[in-house]
């Protein structure tokens, strides 16, 4: 990676592209309004999931670095549900150097879920790139908006993304009458706004990536009847997101440590009924370290343990009122490249899972309980495009009916123009 000054022209290029890179900068109202923390125990194996559909950090530089490119990662999660995650970026001239750019971004899982296709314009300035992004959607109410301003680049030692986003922006806000969102009308009281910043610093010895996300507090009044009032529902929400990683080289070994930490609330009650008020609370957090050595000219080793905290509380008239568990992962495995273009992968992981439940029981928890696999994968290189699939087998009881052995299949793959 270069550190040095880059000239000044081609630094305002790469500013132009700047928000097709600093994607995890951007959120939207559905990632806190769908986020949940007990749905992910109907995947009794749910984080040992995640962790093996993630795409390969070694494809990170060439993604970060492509102005055209795609990348997905999918995977099983239940027998009948599949994880999906998909981003897309394009980005051309709209003459001198503005850039135009669009993207899609794509996640389907048990964590939360969301769908955006977005626009944007970039204007390099010798005070950085100012900016301006547009979603649309099926529900007029639902379009969002963002205004930005990048500094760097991302060859650049220091990379600054700031984005102040505009939720729902039809949704009685720029308009004389309320849009509907999904077919019932649903007028803001109070407008939610999302800020948020991202920040990257690449040295020779360390990169640092921090970040963070905040769903400022707002209230919809959802009209169930037009001429009875006292039928209508006051919904709120609210939620940040924040992340940290560090990673450095000491020793002859790759040393990465990051931390995560995403939380939402929402409530639904009755107009002029203040309670119950239905509310629900969920966070997720969690603490991540690994280590990588190679070993030889064609082999390599990692080592990786996670600490993760999921709490769930609602108020009545929901059930169970509090839901809690602690994940606690191990994971091993090596890697023999057996070219430049071929890789085989192997490894192990257990996830010590305890769960706390007040009262009534989720009805689809598993409860305490351990999770083992070992899984073998295989990453090829076709020109431009990198492909990678791993095959997981439990290597415990399962406490459902599964032929033979149970197994999960992942793949990810990515592509650059």
């Amino acid at each position: 990676m270069k550190t040095g000054p880059l000239p000044t022209a081609r630094l305002a290029a790469l500013a132009a592209c700047l928000l097709l890179v600093a994607g995890p900068a951007r959120a939207g109202l559905e990632e806190f309004s769908t986020f949940s923390c007990e749905e992910q125990e109907r995947d009794d194996e749910s984080l040992l999931d995640h962790v093996l559909t993630r795409t390969p950090i070694a494809w990170r530089d060439e993604w970060e670095h492509s102005r055209l490119a795609i990348r997905s990662a999918q995977g099983c999660l239940t027998s009948g549900e599949w994880f999906n995650a998909t981003d897309l970026k394009l980005s051309t001239s709209l003459g001198g150097r503005v850039a135009f750019g669009f993207a899609i971004r794509q996640n389907e899982s048990d964590r939360y879920a969301y769908n955006y296709s977005e626009f944007s314009v970039h204007v390099p300035t010798r005070y950085g790139t100012p900016g301006y992004m547009f979603r649309p959607s099926r529900d007029k109410a639902s379009q969002d908006m963002a205004v930005m301003w990048d500094f760097g680049a991302d060859t650049s030692a220091f990379q600054l993304h700031l984005v102040y986003g505009l939720e729902d922006v039809f949704n009685n806000f720029w308009e004389f009458r309320q849009a509907e969102t999904g077919g019932r009308s649903q007028p803001y009281l109070r407008h939610p706004w999302e800020p948020g910043l991202e920040m990257t610093i690449r040295r020779s010895d360390v990169r640092l990536n921090v970040g963070g996300r905040w769903l400022t507090p707002g209230e919809r009044r959802v009209i169930i009847s037009y001429t009875d009032p006292t039928l209508d529902h006051l919904t709120t929400l609210w939620g940040t997101m924040a992340w940290l990683t560090v990673e450095t080289r000491a020793l002859g070994i790759d040393w990465t440590a990051s931390t995560v930490n995403h939380q939402a609330k929402s409530t639904d009650h009755p107009q002029y009924v203040p309670e119950p008020d239905g509310k629900d609370y969920r966070r997720q957090w969690w603490v991540e370290t690994s280590a990588h050595r190679g070993l030889s000219r064609r082999w390599s080793a990692e080592a990786r343990w996670l600490y993760m905290e999921r709490t769930q509380t609602h108020a009545p008239p929901v059930d169970p009122p509090r839901f809690g568990g602690i994940d606690r992962m191990i994971q091993g495995e090596t890697v023999w490249a057996l070219k430049p273009s071929l890789a085989l992968r192997f490894g192990l992981m257990r996830d010590r899972i305890t769960i706390t439940q007040s009262q009534i029981s989720a009805q689809y928890s598993y409860g305490t309980r351990a999770e083992d696999r070992g899984y073998v994968g295989v990453i090829m290189r076709f020109g431009m495009v990198s492909l990678q699939a791993i095959e997981g087998i439990e290597l415990d009881n399962e406490p459902y009916d599964v032929w033979l052995w149970h197994d999960k299949g992942f793949v990810q793959i990515q592509a650059r123009f």
